[in-house]
């Protein structure tokens, strides 16, 4: 008889191989320097911008997260690095570098634990070119099924035209973008409370995702999948607005639907740390596009994403089953086979 589906957390992180021993020394890797904090944190910095790596130290063993996956009910993680380490201002030579180590990382990863582990990609989005070769050799070398990429590269949304060879690329290999905020670009002046993160990350989410339907990217491409980090930020939670900005806006027009047609086309994670608002979520865009995310190891994740799923007595046991697996396993291509993890 075959075991329950898989349980598969699309949304978690971890630092590159290559990385742990420049990291714990404090040493210059890639154009990147590592230091640490007065919290003790560790910490990557290109130029004067500098982000703290928000995890427990010393950084935690492939071993001693299968044992972290066994305690959460979790049956695969889906990896992809740190956005602390979006470094899109690097240079491109050390960018490119620093993208093809990072994923020879994830790809060994992967291959240590294949029934435990799946990887997205990095792209040094600085380079459009640079970036579809990765990510072409992500999918077809590597077998990644898609990348993880910053809401905004330096600055730019994802509508500006420099970046759209990028997205032509995912959408013609068949490959997820999962948007992640990073960089925010409200940081400068969500100074207080770790606002840059609690109302920054959102924002950036909700930018990254008007940007592709008002800039017509779903028109252009209508195969390309897309999933946003964080329930989608502000995105989801404002799309009336959206969509009566579109009605009644000269500078919002030319769409060939409303913007929440193209959101119920697109997938979201569960992170949204409150049962109502994941209920308006699976209400929006249908049970079939909400796939569970943890953003594990990070301090501002969902610590115990599987109970989060399981407590929300409003989603019926379809929904909870479609979100803790099989809408993750039909996205990513993820077979799904009996769990290996550790029972009782």
């Amino acid at each position: 008889m075959p075991g329950k589906p898989l349980v598969i957390d699309t949304h978690t992180h971890f630092v590159p191989k290559s990385a742990i021993e420049p990291a714990s020394r404090g040493e210059l890797w890639n154009g990147i320097q590592f230091g640490r904090n007065a919290r003790g944190k560790i910490t990557s910095t290109v130029g004067a911008v500098s982000q703290e790596i928000p995890w427990p130290t010393p950084l935690e063993t492939p071993e001693a997260r299968l044992g972290s996956m066994d305690a959460r009910r979790v049956d695969v993680h889906i990896l992809s690095i740190s956005p602390t380490l979006y470094w899109y201002g690097l240079s491109s030579a050390d960018a490119v570098t620093f993208s093809r180590t990072t994923n020879d990382d994830l790809a060994e990863l992967v291959a240590s634990q294949p029934d435990r582990f799946a990887g997205l990609g990095y792209l040094p989005l600085q380079d459009t070119a640079a970036s579809v070769a990765e990510l072409e050799r992500c999918v077809r070398d590597l077998g990644f099924p898609g990348v993880m990429i910053g809401t905004n590269v330096n600055g730019a949304n994802w509508d500006e035209e420099s970046l759209y060879p990028v997205l032509s690329a995912a959408a013609e290999l068949g490959a997820v973008l999962y948007f992640h905020p990073a960089r925010g670009r409200a940081d400068s002046w969500l100074k207080r409370y770790h606002f840059s993160n609690l109302i920054g990350n959102p924002l950036e989410t909700a930018v990254c995702l008007g940007s592709l339907i008002f800039g017509g990217i779903f028109d252009k491409l209508p195969t390309l999948k897309t999933c946003f980090a964080h329930a989608g930020g502000y995105g989801v939670l404002g799309v009336g607005r959206l969509d009566h900005g579109q009605e009644v806006r000269p500078e919002a027009t030319g769409l060939a639907k409303l913007p929440s047609d193209y959101v119920r086309a697109c997938w979201f994670d569960t992170i949204t740390h409150n049962e109502r608002a994941l209920r308006y979520l699976v209400d929006m865009v249908g049970p079939g596009q909400v796939v569970l995310g943890s953003d594990y190891p990070a301090d501002m994740g969902e610590p115990y994403p599987v109970d989060f799923v399981e407590g929300c007595a409003s989603l019926s046991a379809d929904e909870q089953s479609a979100i803790l697996g099989s809408n993750a396993a039909d996205l990513f291509s993820i077979s799904q086979r009996e769990p290996l993890r550790k029972i009782g």
